[in-house]
């Protein structure tokens, strides 16, 4: 992606709003039975599903978003099926300054220059909740979305009422909820090049006047569009498939008592997760025989012995009570979660096998949650309430994590091939083979390491927030979140596996060390409190509100109680304080709806991971002691010219990093040259935050004509962003440069029947480009994104 598109891009905007800014709209207010509200007098607009309007429930209430004084953006059902959104990772070509990458079985998630890539035990940054329930894990984060309500990328910290670890922002996934007296079905499928085949439904089904429950499944296949070419691999590379299906009753037998039941399970097998592309080795690697670039870019063929599992099983068990009464309303929630993950995959991403690693036991890696959370909400026949809303509650957070059943465990391989030429120089750089002869004496090349964790996690926590309306202009609220959580680690064992599958422990810990080299556990405790103030402003009206708020928020500290070669590691709570001043505007009788945000983030204890062989044994935790980010994000959604271009609309959206920088950043480990060899000690003071680019956006342009009975959709977007760095280091070679990718969708819709059938492209052009990079001694590591992509979808709805 060029500067000179993005300063168009800039400039085509601000002309725009030059042009529109001295006319005001009318009532913006949006009214939930209609599907759009960019419509005049004479309808027009009203076939174009770019305009869905939505309520969000972004401060635990519906509201209108454009009523809502924070940051956000919420895309309903029918605009996610016209941009073609069917994974929690295709939000990154909708948000500006969001990143989603995915190692492996994990994602990590950074909004604004906020995020961490600890993601072995720690928690995303950024908060996932679906159907408002939390889910704290980055295994497997990247979920088929199936049928859904709508989805709400709510940006900055939201310390109060997300809470928990919301440093970042917060991803809010609604599902449909089954609807009472009114039978409802739907189905589509997907035949591409790649994924092949995506099938989903849903099937609505009530029961006399109060109840209904519904069924909503999910299934994809396909073969992965790079072919391993190893004749030696692991594993054969076998097609990825995900059977989804999720399960909702819902009961409401009174006017006062709402309650639903949810229960969802995910079968998910993608080999290809696992396939780590080395794309330039580093001299460590070349000396176990890696060639220079094992992996180039753009192909479409790789040779990697050390692969091709990787299987994640998601159960989830939750509910929602709501509960109203003549002074405040309340809503239960409870969940019950559990997530396994079972991996093979190797470090060096070529087919030269090196320490390949395998999860594996009856759970693997795992985690098991529960949850539960009260509200009480104030409403319009509360005391007060022309004068204040309010909402408060509690919650509460109960887990266990890591390789927490008998026989779970992470493993590696031990080849004479591979440790023969280089062991001389691993005992010499890590002292992992010191540590280990006197219990292997002899067996170490032909057995295996194996390493064992549990964490576990306990957190309370209590909230609220008020908003009081000052003058007919004017609301100022206040908030504040107290939490006082504890992890404990249980275990930390490393030992010896041999070829009779006999364990031998070496090592038993379960305390850490800091980045400082003090000790720290087996329990580590801590209060927090974050506060939040607000200030709205209508000076002009009800069609433009300006706000001002404040706010901080923490996250948690961890343990990573994955190590071979010294202590597991502990990083310290991570915490913000976040000023923003946004406008959210309505031009031109509602068809141009205009959002602006400028925020400035102060950062504490960023957490960091860093994965190492020869420099930890795996992975460790640390904290860039300070961090700044500041800049702008602006988002646009546009009716044009509505009385010579019926239903032609314009979106877009651009994000300004002016400043995501670690202010201070003394003592981190990185690999800092091309050697292979990490080092401790160094200075990454000044550099950017890893996955951050300066500017990222998209614009789109979609025409909807509408007939008698039918209406057709032509439509075509381009993501854009520039060029960021995937370590502290800032070193070149791991550096995914700048890149756009085009898309074109067309759609017909028969109204009788109501089918669509829809033809897309993606990628048009085919470009080469990165969805995760993780550096090691061996070369830098990828996973690659989708290619031209192109195919069609079939849709019908009763």
């Amino acid at each position: 992606m060029s500067l000179k598109f993005v300063r168009a891009s800039k400039v085509a905007i601000s002309s725009m709003l030059l042009c529109c800014g001295s006319v005001l709209a009318q009532d913006a207010s949006v009214d939930p039975t209609e599907t759009s509200s960019y419509v005049s007098d004479e309808g027009v607009g009203k076939s174009n599903r770019m305009l869905e309007e939505v309520l969000v429930t972004a401060q635990k209430r519906a509201e209108d978003p454009q009523d809502v004084p924070i940051s956000l953006q919420a895309f309903g059902e029918e605009k996610l099926d016209v941009l073609g959104v069917t994974t929690q990772a295709d939000l990154q070509e909708l948000v500006p300054s969001l990143n989603l990458s995915s190692i492996g079985q994990f994602t990590t998630i950074y909004l604004r220059g906020i995020g961490t890539d600890a993601f072995l035990t720690a928690d995303p940054s950024v908060a996932t909740y679906i159907d408002g329930i939390y889910f704290p894990f980055s295994m497997g984060l990247s979920q088929d979305l199936g049928v859904l309500e709508r989805i709400e990328v709510l940006k900055g910290p939201q310390g109060t009422l997300f809470g928990r670890n919301a440093t970042g922002g917060a991803i809010n996934v609604i599902t449909r909820d089954p609807i009472l007296s009114e039978f409802s079905a739907r189905a589509s499928v997907t035949v591409a090049n790649y994924p092949e085949l995506h099938a989903k439904a849903y099937l609505n089904v009530p029961i006399g006047d109060e109840f209904a429950f519904s069924v909503s499944p999910v299934y994809a296949k396909t073969e992965f569009y790079i072919k391993n070419t190893s004749e030696h691999t692991i594993r054969p590379m076998e097609d990825d498939e995900t059977e989804a299906y999720r399960v909702k009753a819902r009961w409401v037998p009174t006017d006062w008592f709402d309650m639903t039941v949810g229960y969802e399970d995910t079968y998910s097998s993608n080999p290809s997760a696992s396939m780590f592309l080395n794309i330039k080795s580093t001299g460590l690697g070349k000396t176990i025989g890696i060639e220079d670039e094992p992996y180039k870019m753009g192909s479409d063929e790789a040779a990697i012995d050390d692969c091709c599992m990787n299987v994640v099983e998601n159960e989830v068990l939750y509910g929602s009570a709501k509960l109203n009464f003549s002074w405040f309303d309340i809503k239960l929630l409870a969940s019950d979660q559990k997530i396994i993950t079972h991996s093979v995959f190797g470090i060096d991403g070529s087919d030269t096998r090196t320490l390949p690693l395998e999860i594996t036991g009856p759970n693997g890696n795992a985690a098991e949650i529960q949850t539960a959370e009260i509200q009480f909400l104030s409403h319009e026949e509360s005391w007060g309430s022309e004068w204040m809303k309010w909402v408060g509650g509690l919650y509460y957070f109960d887990g266990i994590a890591g390789t927490i059943g008998d026989g779970d465990r992470v493993e590696s391989l031990l080849f004479p091939g591979v440790l023969g030429p280089v062991s001389d120089l691993l005992g010499t750089v890590s002292g992992l083979l010191d540590l280990l002869s006197p219990e292997l004496g002899g067996l170490v090349p032909s057995g295996k390491i194996f390493a064992t964790t549990t964490v576990t996690t306990e957190s309370q926590a209590a909230f609220f927030q008020s908003t009081f309306t000052l003058t007919d202009w004017l609301d100022l609220t206040l908030a504040v979140r107290y939490q006082d959580e504890s992890r404990e680690m249980i275990e930390s064992e490393l030992g010896l596996l041999n070829d009779e599958g006999e364990e031998t422990v070496l090592v038993s810990r379960n305390t850490a060390q800091k980045q400082d080299g003090t000790t720290v556990g087996p329990i580590y405790s801590e209060e927090s409190w974050s506060p939040k103030v607000s200030i709205e402003m209508r000076p002009f009206g009800e069609d433009i509100l300006f706000y001002a708020n404040y706010q901080e928020a923490t996250k948690s500290g961890t343990y990573n109680a994955l190590a071979i070669i010294g202590e597991p590691t502990f990083a310290e709570p991570e915490s913000i304080e976040a000023i923003e001043l946004g406008a959210k505007t309505s031009f031109l009788q509602g068809t141009l709806v205009f959002n602006a945000a400028l925020f400035d983030y102060q950062m504490e204890n960023m957490q960091v991971q860093f994965l190492s062989v020869t420099n930890g044994g795996s992975t460790t935790f640390e904290n860039a002691e300070a961090a700044h980010s500041r800049g702008l994000d602006i988002d646009f959604t546009w009716l044009v010219m509505p009385n010579w271009f019926e239903g032609l609309v314009m979106t877009g959206s651009l994000g300004w990093l002016e400043t995501a920088e670690y202010t201070s950043y003394p003592d981190g480990r990185g690999y800092v040259d091309d050697s292979g060899f990490a080092q401790t000690g160094q200075d990454f003071s000044g550099n950017r935050i890893v996955k951050t680019p300066e500017y990222s956006g998209n614009l789109g342009l979609v025409k909807a004509w509408a007939f008698s009975d039918s209406t057709f959709e032509l439509g075509g977007s381009v993501y854009f962003t520039e060029e960021f760095f995937n370590e502290p280091s800032n070193r070149k070679v791991s550096m995914q440069e700048s890149y756009e990718l085009y898309s074109v969708r067309a759609s017909y819709h028969y109204q009788p029947y109501d089918l669509r059938v829809t033809l897309f492209g993606d990628n048009l052009t085919d470009e080469a480009y990165t969805r995760g990079t993780q550096p090691t001694e061996f070369g830098t590591l990828v996973t690659v994104g989708s290619p031209l992509t192109y195919g069609m979808r079939i849709a019908w709805q009763y």
